[in-house]
């Protein structure tokens, strides 16, 4: 369902160019249209959520492949599902989270266009007791700055012909929707660099030397932002443009979400907060856990799937097994005492939990939505407000 909710947002029309700075300037992002094209295939998104131990800040940009079809649609259904698996696989660590988001992705997209479409990704997995993670496929690029040197590093390699292989041109040998044979480029993150930027290929009409000296002299990443999305259309503008800039020394898990029931997802022009009944990060972890759990007790019990009990299973492994005769005497003098009052109680939380219900598909995933648009440097409406770069 969310990630259903999520493409659907990430459809909806937007003006040509938008930046929003969230965390009190700690992240950055920016998408512009470009002076050639029609319409922007880019998508650039910030997802930020909790388990109950951790806190979670993942970054990603994607680049629908022109002249493939579909490649807006294509764009829009990788990183909504690439979210959602995050938040379903999160529970097996950073690493092997994103990786298996990827290859969700790629999954989901080559289901739509069955190879004929697709899109890049870059991404940046953030966490408060874990590996903070990168991910590449494609020519979208990932950028850092080093901490001691103030330089710009490049951290990928674009998967193209001519930085892959050492041919000639610019055609992907990977993308997101290939199908079968992708290889994920997942490295963890050193602790030398004070910034990332993830750019789609708009951003690489920039020269070098230009590109880098706007990073090195510039002080904040929305500064940072707004410099490379209007020297790319000063450049002429030839591809639409997306940026996702992380400062790192000052992103802080202080104004991270509060509740394991709320994500926070922030694009180039707002932000919007989906709100559960329950938890689907604890969710995961709870019955990734009893599954362990059961599988572990079976073995050292030997016990047989016959006497396993689905209460036992849904009530956190209370009991392994059938009870005796006495334990079930006793437990329905427990519960004939019980019911009449429990019953009562159950059936007015029923009453009250159906008024909210958002999908009578999915009763158990209450989803509420709370969308708020703010930008420390836009002119209110998502724009950037200096126009001078027309």
């Amino acid at each position: 369902m969310f990630q259903e909710l999520l493409q659907k947002h990430l459809a909806r029309g937007v003006l040509s160019r938008g930046l929003h700075s969230i965390d009190g300037g700690a992240i950055a992002i920016a998408s512009d249209l470009g002076m050639k094209r029609t319409e922007n295939q880019d998508r650039a998104a910030v997802m930020k959520f909790r388990s109950q131990t951790a806190f979670y800040t993942l970054a990603a940009v994607v680049d629908g492949m022109g002249g493939m079809r579909d490649g807006e649609h294509a764009a829009e259904l990788a990183i909504s599902t690439f979210f959602n698996s995050v938040l379903e696989s999160i529970h097996l660590g950073s690493e092997q989270a994103i990786t298996q988001a990827t290859l969700a992705a790629n999954n989901a997209v080559f289901a739509f266009a069955n190879g004929k479409g697709g899109s890049t990704l870059s991404a940046l997995l953030l966490c408060s007791d874990d590996v903070n993670v990168t991910v590449n496929v494609g020519d979208s690029r990932i950028y850092a700055k080093d901490y001691a040197l103030n330089k710009l590093i490049r951290l990928s390699v674009d998967d193209s012909l001519a930085e892959a292989v050492g041919g000639s041109g610019t055609e992907l040998l990977q993308f997101i929707g290939m199908g079968e044979g992708i290889k994920p480029h997942v490295a963890p993150l050193t602790s030398d660099v004070s910034q990332i930027y993830l750019t789609t290929d708009g951003v690489h009409y920039i020269e070098p030397k230009t590109l880098s000296d706007i990073v090195e002299n510039a002080e904040r990443v929305n500064q940072i932002v707004e410099r490379l999305i209007a020297t790319a259309r000063w450049c002429g503008g030839p591809d639409n443009a997306s940026i996702c800039a992380v400062d790192l020394e000052l992103l802080t898990f202080e104004e991270h979400v509060d509740d394991t029931t709320v994500i926070k997802v922030s694009d180039p022009y707002t932000s919007m907060q989906f709100i559960w009944g329950c938890s689907p990060v604890d969710k995961k972890i709870s019955h990734h856990v009893n599954e362990q759990h059961v599988t572990n007790v079976k073995k050292a019990a030997n016990i047989s799937e016959a006497n396993m009990t689905a209460s036992s299973v849904s009530d956190g492994i209370k009991a392994i097994g059938k009870p005796d005769k006495d334990q079930q005497s006793d437990n329905q003098e427990q519960q004939e005492s019980k019911s009449k009052p429990e019953n009562k109680e159950s059936q007015k939380r029923k009453r009250r939990t159906s008024k909210s219900k958002v999908d009578k598909n999915t009763p158990n995933e209450e989803v509420q939505i709370k969308m708020t648009i703010f930008d420390d440097v836009n002119n209110g409406n998502g724009e950037v407000s200096d126009d001078s770069s027309n």
